[in-house]
């Protein structure tokens, strides 16, 4: 079996090295998406523990397309009967890039069609969505007229963990968080920082990263749970596994604080439910009580506010009292993301390193003070 695992951009090899600490081997590493063949189990797996992975996909097909007669006839070979026995509705998603068939309306329409009438044996024949059933989505990838037929294992998107009941405007999204903390290098050892936690996502996903919990054990569900040809032994196994890697007897110091005691209220509410509540500690404290701080030693991860909790005046002051507090202790190993592009000129970017990230469709950077 063929597994397809897509990401952000720029963090494929964090999810590549997730992928070799569950034993998967011979990973493809393409912009954006992984593959590996393995057994049924990779599905539950993946899908269950994977922090950076945005959707978990079986490959149905994979060949050259240059017309719709060859879309249409790949698709009757496939075998939807065995995969679609419900009359669950169905959702076809289209992508093409650098290719002959490049009207994705059209590509869905084709395929549509292809795979109703292998579901009825007949082009006149009416499939009868059974609403009342979870959907099935199929997603067909073009790119180079190289055609990949996925399904999708996942359903919702992997940065839902379902912890967050209490959310405010643009939060940043979970699987992006876990990102930022892998790619900190913070060694638990260290104390870990959020001055900004209206983005609690961050100290969350670094708790949980830090006493192993899998993102996907507490809440969680899967579009292959209601797959009939999929055997629920793999979901029972992944989520077992899942629950003896958890670290329950270690202790690590992560702190969190903001201006708004209302937003610590609700980080306070997350935590609980992604079983991390013990682990940080939440304070009411601005971000320029730090300013004259001394000897600071700690890993800070944060995003800053931007557009959305401030205007312009206020932000610059936001990044200027960062850059002090970064003048006042060369030992903090501080990084922060951002899209809020005038950080560059309120800074000696000489002192920084960064790197494209993406929150969903927005632009940002991810940004490191240099030592």
């Amino acid at each position: 079996m063929k597994i397809v695992v897509t990401c952000i951009a720029w963090v494929e090899s964090l999810l590549k090295k997730e992928l070799e600490k569950l034993w998967f081997q011979n990973i493809e590493v393409l912009d954006r998406i992984l593959s590996f063949v393995w057994d049924e189990s990779a599905v539950a797996r993946v899908n269950m523990t994977s922090r950076v992975a945005n959707k978990v996909y079986v490959e149905l097909f994979w060949g050259k397309i240059y017309d719709f007669d060859s879309l249409f006839n790949c698709l009757s070979d496939i075998d939807w009967k065995y995969l679609i026995w419900n009359n669950n509705p169905l959702i076809i998603k289209a992508t093409s890039i650098k290719s002959e068939l490049s009207s994705t309306p059209a590509i869905q329409k084709v395929s549509t069609k292809a795979i109703l009438t292998k579901l009825t044996w007949s082009k006149d024949k009416f499939y009868v969505e059974n609403n009342e059933l979870p959907p099935i989505e199929i997603f067909l990838f073009l790119k180079d007229d190289n055609l990949r037929v996925l399904l999708n294992t996942s359903w919702e998107a992997l940065h839902k963990r379902g912890y967050r009941t209490s959310s405010h405007e643009a939060p940043i999204k979970e699987s992006l968080a876990a990102s930022l903390v892998l790619l900190s290098n913070w060694n638990f050892s260290n104390n870990l920082y959020d001055f900004f936690c209206w983005s609690w996502t961050i100290v969350i996903e670094a708790a949980m990263i830090a006493k192993n919990i899998a993102p996907g054990l507490i809440w969680r569900k899967y579009a292959f749970e209601n797959f009939s040809w999929y055997p629920k032994k793999h979901l029972e196994d992944a989520r077992n596994e899942a629950k003896e890697k958890i670290f329950s007897w270690k202790e690590y110091n992560i702190f969190a604080s903001d201006i708004s005691e209302e937003y610590i209220e609700d980080a306070k509410i997350n935590a609980k439910n992604a079983w991390v509540e013990d682990m940080i500690k939440f304070e009411v404290k601005p971000l320029n009580a730090y300013v004259w701080a001394k000897n600071l030693s700690w890993t800070v991860v944060s995003n800053p506010p931007y557009w959305l909790r401030m205007n312009q005046k206020d932000l610059i002051f936001v990044y200027k009292d960062i850059a002090k507090i970064f003048d006042n202790n060369e030992n903090l190993n501080w990084w922060l993301i951002t899209s809020f592009m005038e950080f560059d000129d309120l800074v000696d970017l000489r002192n920084w390193k960064k790197r494209k990230l993406y929150n969903g469709s927005e632009l940002c950077y991810f940004y490191k003070r240099n030592k």
